[in-house]
């Protein structure tokens, strides 16, 4: 089986701050070892697209680009896509996407990822480690990350896609211990517990 896994989101994906990679490279990490296992029977490459900073309508930007220039005969894509808390960061007072825009990025994220693979997975957002929180002259605010996590959930359900929430784990887990300094970003702990929560769902996928 020859398999491309392109994960595709923000500085959560790019792995910010895990010491170890971050939660995508700790899943690549168990497809290599599954390469090496099977003597390659077995090939799953895993793509970290993840970007900084980067929203709904930035990801909807690019989505096309990245998977066509990634795209490889032979090699089915597994489309992975997870974003949102940066939609709701608040500078001067407004939100950086309404939610009704936010929506709407959604469905065409969804309408472009279809057009390239039947296996797509949305992974919703983690909460913040604190009720709000001040990041690079944006505030941030659970409740809001929250709204625009539901919505998602909500999107995706109607599609039919496959969908993982983070925050019904972190919450179950306990959030002390899981954060980086700037309680936005991961530690390498809550990267490890988001690995562990989409790697099983993921299998699902590739096993289809």
């Amino acid at each position: 089986m020859n398999t491309r896994v392109l994960v595709i989101g923000d500085s959560i994906v790019y792995g910010a701050w895990d010491t170890a990679g971050g939660w995508v490279d700790r899943v690549k990490a168990v497809m290599h070892a599954r390469a090496v296992e099977t003597q390659g029977a077995t090939k799953v490459q895993v793509f970290n697209m993840g970007v900084g900073g980067d929203s709904s309508t930035r990801v909807l930007a690019r989505l096309e680009h990245d998977i066509t220039t990634r795209y490889k005969a032979g090699w089915p894509p597994v489309l992975v896509l997870s974003f949102g808390t940066n939609d709701g960061r608040e500078k001067d007072g407004q939100a950086e996407t309404s939610i009704e825009q936010f929506e709407q990025n959604v469905r065409d994220i969804i309408g472009i990822a279809q057009k390239y693979s039947d296996e797509v997975l949305f992974v919703g957002t983690v909460p913040l480690g604190q009720p709000s929180v001040v990041f690079k002259d944006h505030e941030y605010f659970d409740d809001r990350v929250r709204s625009y996590d539901e919505k998602l959930r909500e999107v995706v359900a109607e599609a039919g896609i496959r969908y993982v929430s983070l925050r019904t784990v972190f919450e179950a887990h306990g959030l002390d211990g899981l954060y980086a300094y700037d309680v936005v970003h991961c530690n390498d702990a809550g990267h490890a517990l988001i690995a562990a929560t989409v790697l099983p769902v993921l299998d699902e996928l590739l096993s289809e």
